[in-house]
């Protein structure tokens, strides 16, 4: 069996448990519409600061309506890890299946605030490494606020790099605009992996 087919193959034995720090199992596994009341409750435990930094207003229930409704794993693939049957983080990789930026996506993750710190959103995000490149990603990309620094320095240690500023190019949910860090990390440029 090749590199890519054991990545494919992997990613189709959701879901997966793991274990974290402080002793907990997780259980990562793709979101399905069922989930949208689990989803809702976990973006309404999101601190409200942090949530003003969210592109969508994840407390509102037609937004995630619309996330359920709308499921397509092609060209977003969103990832729920739950203990005990709650949510407690949620990961997404964007991408276009068309176009000039059809070898780009883009990498989002949210972990409840009581799970930080316990390897959860180091997971998440090589798990989404691993499925960007079995997607034939080149480029993955995360937007970030310069005041998500816990954020930042997450997918700074997986190799995302800063790649431009654009000052006050946003504006967060209470509609102050804010600056917008882009990174990026260029698989296409990595030694294949072992």
């Amino acid at each position: 069996m090749t590199e890519g087919s054991e990545r494919r193959e992997r990613h189709k034995t959701f879901p997966r448990r793991i274990s974290l720090k402080d002793g907990r199992v997780a259980t990562i596994r793709l979101m399905v519409k069922k989930d949208k009341d689990k989803l809702l409750r976990f973006f309404r435990g999101i601190p409200e600061e942090e949530r003003l930094f969210l592109r969508d207003d994840v407390t509102k229930p037609e937004t995630i309506e619309t996330w359920a409704r709308d499921l397509d794993y092609s060209t977003i693939l969103p990832i729920v890890a739950e203990i005990e049957g709650r949510i407690v983080a949620d990961a997404t990789l964007h991408r276009r299946t068309y176009g000039w930026m059809q070898h780009v996506a883009e990498v989002r993750i949210v972990v409840d605030p009581a799970i930080r710190g316990k390897g959860l959103a180091h997971a998440l995000l090589a798990e989404i490494l691993d499925i960007a490149r079995t997607w034939g990603m080149e480029i993955l990309v995360s937007e970030l606020i310069p005041e998500q620094k816990p954020a930042i320095s997450l997918v700074k240690s997986h190799g995302f790099k800063r790649e431009a500023i654009l000052h006050r190019h946003v504006k967060d949910l209470s509609g102050t605009p804010r600056d917008l860090l882009i990174l990026t990390r260029r698989l296409a440029e990595e030694e294949p992996r072992p």
